[in-house]
C-alpha cells in the first residue's frame, strides 16, 4: 500500500512539473476534443502553441507566452495545445518540433506558422498587426503581404565558397560583411532578411570576424560594409553601396544595376546544334528549350525565352533545340515524353538540373529561373553536362 502511494505521490509529481499552463493563466488549454469547436469553427483569431511537456524550449517559452496572453485577453485568443496527449489534433498542421506555433487567422484551413520572437512584446505586436489586417479585410480593404522575415533565403558565404558561388557566377550578388556584435548589423538584419525574400538576385552574409581573409581581400574595416557583385565578369568590379539601409532603398538600388561593360554573358537566344555551342552557353547557368518542328510553335516560344533572356542578362545564359534532334541528351535532362516545349535549366556550378513544369510563359518562366537562382527549385544531380548525340535531320 506504502508502494502504491509513493507511485500515486510521484506520478502526480511528475504530472504537475510537466504543467506549462496553470488553472489561473490566460492560455486556454486545447484538447483533441474541444479544439474544432474553439479554434476551428470559431470566428475568432487564434494563436495556438502545439507542445511537449517535457520540452526545454516549451519551458523556456512559457512565461512569456503566459504573459502575452494576459496582455491580450478579450482581444485575441491564445491557446496551447500538448501534443503528447491530444496530438490527434495537431497532426494535420505539420507538427514536426517543439514549439510549434499557429496563427488561425481568416482561413482556419490555413494556419500561418508563427516566426517571430518568443518574448512577449513580439507576441503581442505579431498579433495586433494580424488583428488589424483582419479589420481590414472585413472593410474590403486590400492588405499587401509583409515580406518574411526569416533568414532562411539569404546565402552564408565563407573563405571557402566565396569564389565558387560569387565570383565564378554570370548572376549578381549583394554581399553584407558583418561582425556578430555590431549593432548596426542587428539593426540592418530585419531588412536584409525580407530583402532575401523580394530580390531577384542572391543576397548573402559574410561573418568578417571568422571570415578574415574574405575580410582581409575586400579592406573590411567597419560593419556592416555592403558590396554589389554585378552581373557578368566580377573582377575588381564590385562597388561598395553607400545608400540607405532599409528594404524599399535596397530593392531600389539592385533594379537599377546593370551588367557591367565587357560582360561575357551571351544575351542572344541562340540554337544549338553543337557541343562547342552547348558549351558556351552552359558554362555557369542556362535555361535550354526543347521546342516543336512546327515552325509557328517554334518561333512562338522562341519568342518567350527571348523576352525572358532580356530580364536575365547577367544571370542566366537561354538556348534551344529542335525536339528530338538530340534524343540521346533529352533523355540524360528527363526531357522524355511530354511532347514540346519542354525546358530544363542546367546549374553547371551545382551540378544539378532542373525541369520547368508550367505553361511556357515569360512570368512563368522568370519566375522558375529565379527560383532556381535562389535555390527554391528541387534539382536533379548531374555529374557533367552531357554530350550531344548525332544530330538527326531537320523535323
Amino acid at each position: 500500500m506504502k508502494s502504491c502511494c509513493s507511485l500515486l505521490t510521484l506520478s502526480l509529481m511528475i504530472t504537475l512539473s510537466l504543467a506549462l499552463y496553470d488553472a489561473d493563466s490566460k492560455v486556454i488549454k486545447l484538447t483533441k476534443d474541444n479544439f474544432k469547436q474553439l479554434v476551428l469553427d470559431s470566428g475568432e483569431p487564434w494563436l495556438v502553441e502545439f507542445f511537449a511537456p517535457w520540452c526545454g524550449h516549451c519551458k523556456a517559452l512559457a512565461p512569456e507566452y503566459n504573459k502575452a496572453a494576459k496582455a491580450l485577453d478579450g482581444i485575441i485568443k491564445i491557446g496551447a495545445l500538448d501534443m503528447t496527449t491530444d496530438g490527434e489534433a495537431g497532426q494535420p498542421y505539420g507538427v514536426n518540433s517543439y514549439p510549434t506555433i499557429k496563427f488561425f487567422g481568416v482561413n482556419k484551413a490555413d494556419p500561418i506558422a508563427y516566426e517571430g520572437e518568443r518574448k512577449k512584446n513580439g507576441i503581442v505586436d505579431y498579433l495586433l498587426d494580424r488583428a488589424r489586417e483582419i479589420a481590414l479585410n472585413r472593410l474590403g480593404v486590400e492588405i499587401k503581404p509583409q515580406p518574411s522575415n526569416d533568414d532562411s533565403k539569404v546565402v552564408v558565404l565563407t573563405d571557402a565558397n566565396f569564389d565558387e558561388q560569387v565570383i565564378n557566377s554570370q548572376e549578381a550578388w549583394f554581399v553584407e560583411f558583418y561582425a556578430p556584435w555590431c549593432g548596426h548589423c542587428k539593426q540592418l538584419q530585419p531588412e536584409w532578411n525580407k530583402l532575401s525574400h523580394q530580390a531577384d538576385i542572391p543576397i548573402a552574409k559574410v561573418d568578417a570576424t571568422a571570415q578574415t581573409e574574405l575580410a582581409k581581400r575586400f579592406n573590411i574595416e567597419s560593419y556592416p560594409t555592403i558590396y554589389f557583385f554585378p552581373a557578368g565578369n566580377k573582377k575588381e568590379t564590385h562597388k561598395k553601396y553607400e545608400g540607405e539601409r532599409n528594404l524599399d532603398a535596397l530593392l531600389k538600388y539592385i533594379k537599377e544595376q546593370k551588367p557591367v561593360d565587357g560582360q561575357t554573358v551571351v544575351t542572344d537566344v541562340i540554337q544549338i546544334t553543337s557541343d562547342e555551342k552547348l558549351n558556351s552557353i552552359c558554362n555557369t547557368l542556362c535555361v535550354l528549350g526543347f521546342l516543336p518542328g512546327d515552325k509557328k510553335e517554334q518561333d512562338d516560344a522562341i519568342q518567350v525565352l527571348k523576352k525572358t533572356q532580356l530580364s536575365l542578362t547577367g544571370r542566366a545564359n537561354l538556348g534551344w533545340f529542335v525536339g528530338e534532334q538530340f534524343d540521346d541528351f533529352e533523355a540524360e535532362l528527363s526531357v522524355i515524353g511530354e511532347g514540346y516545349p519542354q525546358v530544363v535549366a542546367v546549374d553547371f556550378n551545382a551540378k544539378k538540373y532542373f525541369r520547368f513544369k508550367k505553361q511556357l510563359t515569360v512570368d512563368n518562366l522568370n519566375e522558375f529561373v529565379r527560383g532556381v537562382i535562389k535555390k527554391t527549385e528541387t534539382g536533379q544531380s548531374l555529374s557533367s553536362l552531357p554530350k550531344l548525340n548525332t544530330q538527326k535531320s531537320d523535323l
